[in-house]
């Protein structure tokens, strides 16, 4: 089975408990990261932004919350399925638009059609990050802003040790237990893992194009706040 087709398959299996373990497993500092990424997006009235990679659409509320018009699309449409009845209850459906489902490595988007583009914790599942990146570049207008917050490399030894055993250990049994498959958290921490570090992951957005790149390290590092701009 294709790689890709396997990452469908497992997130469209755990997709109805999907934001109950991302609530429990990052002890509830998944909506301190979201707030930190809407406001690194410069999400604000007027501006029209496409969020990659949103499952179940509470990256795309964030966005909607400081006031811009999202465009919310995901891989797995069985992720994305469950965004619009969430942006309803809300009472942000009026900013959000749950759009087809979209490979980030061939987006169904003209060109310099968003001023901000948004990915967060799905670069890592992205078969060929380069193909994405020339994507992101694509349809930003000139001087947008691409937003990455992804799970990265803790700063301190002590607290890489510590998450280490929560991610390898606890996380996979937690998460097995909650969602019925134990096999997705344990992919997880291995993706991390495999994923490039802060500086490396800059390094990867300077030579597909991108200006400015800055990172920050939020609670520690166990998160990393990307950003970059298309240049003008």
């Amino acid at each position: 089975m294709p790689e890709g087709v396997k990452i469908q398959s497992m997130f469209s299996g755990i997709a109805p408990r999907y934001d109950l373990l991302n609530h429990v497993l990052s002890l509830g500092m998944d909506f301190y990261w979201w707030r930190r990424m809407a406001r690194a997006s410069g999400a604000a009235p007027g501006k029209r932004l496409l969020d990659v990679a949103a499952g179940t659409g509470d990256s795309s509320l964030a966005l909607a919350r400081r006031g811009a018009e999202v465009v919310s699309t995901d891989f797995t449409l069985g992720m994305l399925a469950l965004g619009p009845a969430k942006f309803r209850r809300k009472g942000l459906a009026h900013r959000v638009r749950a759009s087809v489902g979209a490979d980030a490595q061939a987006l169904p988007f003209a060109d310099s059609s968003f001023d901000g583009v948004t990915i967060c914790y799905g670069i890592r599942n992205v078969e060929r990050r380069d193909l994405a990146f020339r994507e992101f570049l694509r349809v930003l207008k000139p001087g947008g802003r691409l937003t990455i917050l992804e799970f990265s490399r803790p700063r301190w030894a002590w607290l890489r040790v510590l998450y280490d055993f929560y991610s390898l250990k606890a996380l996979p049994r937690l998460g097995g237990w909650i969602s019925g498959d134990a096999a997705a958290y344990t992919y997880l921490p291995e993706s991390i893992r495999a994923f490039p570090d802060q500086a490396s992951l800059a390094a990867e957005l300077r030579s597909a194009g991108f200006s400015r790149v800055a990172w920050t390290n939020l609670t520690g590092g166990i998160v990393a706040l990307h950003v970059a701009q298309r240049k003008a």
